[in-house]
């Protein structure tokens, strides 16, 4: 069982309990724009760019096996924990974590199949587009015990502030439970990389 520890990082602020940052990094060399599910454990939507694909229950294995293979194009998590989206033409979509961060993916999907729940307070998105940041979207994506979806849109660019120092970050202030029941959805725009930081309390 995986769980959140010493070696996680971890940050201070004047509310009680215990917080931890946790980091994935997102690389995609796809060419259009693409859908990403994090965290959604009974069910998960895959997508070929924006267009649905299907619904499908526990959609991923942990021993590295692609689980999904929908024509030539595949999502799984591989043996090194990374989820990655492939498609036709080696196009690839990956979701890691740094090295010096003691989970990877697979243990998070893990750990929260396994009944644990994460409280996010904060995330900041680090991109190297600046238009991932202002019309890119989020989804906080919540399935129910038969599998009924629903979602609950916060958009991005409300968080935007165009004064700001900081190039091409953004603080998306969103107060959610990570949960078996409950992940997050985000477009990915194409050829791009972006860093979340996840502020969580457990």
């Amino acid at each position: 069982m995986y769980t959140l520890g010493k070696q996680t990082p971890k940050y201070n602020d004047k509310t009680k309990g215990e917080k931890f940052l946790l980091t994935l990094n997102i690389t995609s060399t796809m060419v259009d724009t693409f859908t990403i599910n994090l965290f959604n454990i009974i069910k998960s939507v895959v997508y070929d760019g924006t267009t649905q694909l299907g619904d499908f229950f526990y959609p991923f294995t942990i021993d590295g096996i692609e689980f999904i293979n929908l024509g030539l194009s595949r999502v799984g998590i591989e043996t090194n924990g990374s989820l990655v989206y492939r498609k036709v033409g080696g196009t690839v979509l990956t979701v890691s974590t740094p090295k010096d961060q003691n989970l990877t993916y697979r243990d998070l999907f893990s750990m929260i199949s396994a009944g644990s729940y994460l409280q996010l307070s904060r995330l900041q998105i680090t991109s190297s587009l600046k238009a991932q940041l202002t019309s890119g979207t989020m989804n906080v994506i919540n399935v129910s015990n038969v599998g009924v979806v629903t979602k609950k849109s916060v958009p991005l660019s409300t968080f935007f502030d165009a004064t700001q120092n900081q190039n091409n970050i953004l603080d998306v202030y969103v107060n959610t439970e990570l949960c078996k029941n409950q992940g997050l959805e985000f477009t990915i725009l194409p050829l791009s990389t972006a860093t979340f930081q996840f502020y969580l309390e457990v």
